[in-house]
């Protein structure tokens, strides 16, 4: 080996920008924080840092750094440290492996460039040092994690720690004295979260009045509001921020992203004299963010302001079009928007003067998002002749998104070789390496064989294309099939002997005949049930999920008893089986249809199906292999019958989990009555999860109850109009009530609220049926109508005494005599809007099953 090749290696490092803040420093010289902060680390597509550290002994003595093309001093105490450390390592593996070449003993060039600007608060120094050790670890082949190595990068640049990580990384602060558990941590991965989004106005590409390190000191020295920061504050925003990531809860994001960002400067604009970072360029976007939220109605965009002017705006990638679309108007004339940026349309117009100070003062945005750590690169600034290489070469990160915007893959483009060169991202998190386009390997077949099997059972973009309620589902749904799959086997071989396989006496026609029998029964029994019950099982697909495996239980006891039976009751109960069998089917197919509905997020429904499909084949056949070997061992009376009652108790409990796991945001019949039972007693709104764990599989049927657990109102749809005006109860005195018609904004013209409830009371139990109006148009008496009678019935069975709170008695459409029920300040309206935010989806309900909607007229009795 030659004394004068030239040793290199190349890292690509991301910029990652702080939603709870890192300032000031209990020791300077270890460079140890006094709070603890988080971040998200931004796409390298956008925002990165390249470094390629060589040594070779040809090198003159000393070390060098090149920064975008320019000779940058070299001989900081923070560069200085961490060469130092790097340098101690290396020599302690060469040390242990003599055979090594002595790198730690030649000199280091390092050259690095930057696609954005150098201290102008888009925390370059972050990049650069996280790039620079990155770099050197990998040139002298250190084996340290990110973790290890962020206490290094650490001693260069404080928040370049959390570069050496994707996603979303927090600096825990520590409080050892030689800095030893200062280090960064993973808080969650980019794919944990991947539609997080980032808009940066770049207000100015200048250099920064006061730097971070000078302004640090001078805030630890003077501010008041500083030690407040330090002692509470971040602390308790630290939390908060770390719970929303886990719950991917933006509006929690927003809200302490921007409280953190104020109490920040507010820190700064204490310190005396005061350092301001931010200008009136700043404070107009802070303007606008509070303006697109205000028009949304709820938090949808969050702003974030570094050491410096640069405002930094998170938003998800769902509100892309409300927030990006909101400055994309005032700043069509500067770079860096991406295609289809100008196109999007939001319905937020910014306030004239906000727009105006915007638009002057910006002088180009960057779009990006959530992105993933040091990417190992093939490209290099320095050829192996020692000279400067890359000065006519640009590289290109290139991602590649599915529809979810999960990164699929992540491409290097040099423009100058033309070289694509293919990252392949290591699962534990570690520092990605390359490989190019042809190169295979076992360890990347393997990766490909695990993420076509990952593909195979599971739809495209999970978890982000399905309900975080689906793999709960499915995990019991699998098992319950294959517990199934045995049962399945045990019964046939029961069939089996009841037909007279093994039997020479028994007859090919008597056995044809009798599957003639069952089929006919059994197409019989699926026209009967889908027309008796069609309409309930998607607003009850839980209770029918469950009962569908009822069914087919009972339908396999029923098989296994045949042998014993006498012909005629063996008859009997094998065509009495194929009927519950049949029920089955259309239970549990119309039940799993409204599941998928549900589970589906991204327009796939059919992928969903599918994966299902191969997911209940894949675990079919390993039933199948453990149920042959079963059947081939238990083979008398008693084992069968005792092993049959295990699996279908087994089979039955892990049905129930799976249907138990499910969170349904439409709302049905029961759910609405927890719902509003639960509203009227707290005065607050449960959320989908949360009614889920008080849902009643099985047993529930539409009553109210007192608090000692009796009976005390009946609620229900009208099947007809004479249903709703006798409601079967001739003694009683049937009362028509609605809300106090609302005046309409033209005209003053009172609407309808589209339903009458009757209310008939009869002794210490009542009985209200809801009729559905629908005067003017088939869409008139829709879900909300139906959303709002369920709401007014549920507080009359509370309180009929609501009923008598009324005028006179007016007669609606001149035909129908019906009180009011006066809505004042006692008496809550129904608030659409809560319920969304608490996530129920307010436009579609499973409440009324296709009740009948009822239009009132008059007809001429001539025609008659």
């Amino acid at each position: 080996m030659s004394d004068n090749k030239v040793y290199r290696a190349s890292t690509t490092a991301p910029v990652n920008i702080a939603v709870v803040k890192y300032w000031g420093k209990r020791d300077p010289k270890l460079n140890l924080p006094t709070n603890s902060s988080l971040s998200v680390t931004l796409s390298q597509a956008d925002l990165r840092t390249l470094t390629t550290a060589s040594c070779s002994a040809n090198y003159p003595e000393g070390d060098s750094l090149i920064l975008n093309g320019e000779a940058s001093d070299v001989s900081g105490a923070r560069t200085q440290a961490c060469f130092r450390e790097l340098r101690a390592r290396r020599a302690a593996l060469e040390e242990k492996t003599p055979s090594l070449p002595k790198l730690s003993k030649l000199p280091l060039k390092i050259v690095t460039e930057n696609n954005f600007p150098t201290a102008a608060g888009l925390a370059s120094s972050a990049a650069g040092f996280a790039a620079l050790v990155r770099a050197i670890a990998d040139l002298y082949e250190l084996p340290e994690s990110p973790s290890e190595l962020s206490l290094i990068a650490r001693q260069g640049s404080g928040s370049a720690c959390r570069s050496l990580f994707g996603g979303y990384v927090a600096w825990r602060m520590g409080d050892k004295a030689d800095g030893t558990d200062s280090k960064a941590d993973l808080v969650a991965e980019a794919s944990h979260w991947p539609e997080m989004r980032a808009l940066i106005l770049v207000v100015s590409a200048a250099k920064k009045g006061v730097s971070s390190t000078s302004g640090m000191q001078q805030t630890v020295a003077t501010s008041g509001l500083f030690k407040q920061r330090v002692a509470e504050v971040v602390p308790k925003h630290m939390g908060e921020m770390e719970e929303a990531i886990a719950k991917r809860d933006f509006e929690k994001f927003a809200e302490v992203t921007m409280r953190d960002s104020n109490s920040f400067h507010s820190s700064c604009a204490d310190t005396y004299p005061p350092i301001f970072y931010m200008n009136d360029v700043s404070r107009a976007a802070i303007r606008a963010v509070e303006q697109i939220n205000a028009a949304a109605g709820k938090t949808i965009a969050a702003y974030t302001f570094d050491a410096g002017p640069n405002a930094v705006i998170y938003y998800l990638e769902e509100n892309a079009a409300a927030v990006v679309g909101a400055f994309s108007p005032v700043l069509g004339s500067v770079g860096g928007w991406k295609e289809g940026a100008k196109d999007l349309k939001s319905s937020v117009a910014l306030d004239e003067t906000v727009a105006g100070i915007i638009q002057s003062g910006v002088s180009r945005v960057i779009q990006t998002g959530v992105g993933e750590g040091p990417i190992k690169s093939d490209i290099y600034l320095v050829g192996e002749d020692e000279k400067m290489a890359g000065a006519e070469e640009k590289e290109v990160l290139i991602e590649e998104r599915d529809g979810t915007g999960r990164i699929t893959h992540r491409w290097l483009h040099n423009t100058g070789s033309q070289k694509i060169t293919l990252v392949r991202q290591s699962h534990q998190n570690t520092i990605p390496t390359l490989t190019t386009a042809l190169e295979t390997s076992t360890t990347a077949g393997l990766a490909n064989m695990r993420q076509i099997l990952y593909d195979a059972f599971l739809p495209i973009g999970y978890p982000e294309s399905v309900t975080p309620d689906y793999i709960g589902y499915q995990t019991f749904d699998s098992l319950q099939a294959f517990f199934s799959t045995i049962t399945g086997l045990l019964a046939n071989r029961a069939i089996l002997q009841g037909l007279g396989v093994g039997d020479a006496s028994s007859s090919a026609t008597y056995a044809l005949l009798l599957t003639i029998l069952k089929d006919g029964i059994s197409r019989v029994a699926t026209i009967v049930f889908a027309y008796r019950f069609g309409l309930v099982i998607e607003p009850e697909c839980k209770r029918y999920r469950y009962l569908a495996d009822i069914f087919n239980d009972s339908a396999f006891f029923l098989d296994l008893f045949s042998p014993y039976f006498d012909p005629w009751t063996k008859v009997l109960a094998l065509v009495l089986a194929e009927a519950l069998r049949a029920m089955c089917g259309v239970a549990a197919g119309a039940s799993k249809a409204a599941l998928s509905k549900h589970f589906a997020r991204r327009n796939n429904l059919s992928e969903l199906n599918a994966k299902e499909a191969s997911q209940e084949t894949a675990v079919g056949l390993v039933g199948l292999l453990v149920g042959s070997i079963v059947v081939r061992y238990v083979e008398s009376r008693e084992a069968v019958f005792a092993l049959m009652v295990v699996l279908v108790f087994v089979h039955l409990g892990m049905n129930y989990l799976g249907v138990r796991c499910v969170q349904l945001n439409v709302l049905n019949q029961q759910r609405a009555t927890i719902l509003f039972k639960h509203y009227m007693q707290t005065k607050q709104i449960l959320s989908p999860a949360q009614v889920a764990s008080r849902e009643s599989i099985v047993f529930w049927t539409p009553v109210i109850k007192d608090h000692l657990g009796e009976v005390i109102t009946k609620i229900g749809f009208a099947k007809s109009y004479a249903h709703a005006m006798t409601a079967d109860l001739k003694s009683a005195r049937v009362r028509f009530v609605t809300p106090e018609q609302q005046s309409t904004e033209k005209g003053g013209q009172k609407a309808h609220p589209g339903f009458i409830l009757c209310l008939c009371e009869r002794g210490d139990i009542a009985t209200i049926r809801i009729l559905l109006l629908g005067d003017r148009s088939p869409t008139e008496a829709n879900d909300i109508n139906t959303l709002m009678a369920w709401y007014y019935a549920t507080m009359l069975a509370h309180d009929r005494a609501l009923a008598s709170k009324t005028g006179s008695q007016k007669l609606l459409h001149g035909a129908v005599p019906v009180d009011e029920i006066e809505i004042g300040e006692s008496i809550e309206k129904l608030d659409f809007k809560a319920l969304e935010e608490a996530g129920w989806d307010v436009n579609e309900t499973n409440l009324d099953a296709f009740a009948p909607r009822i239009s009132i007229g008059f007809e001429d009795k001539k025609e008659l």
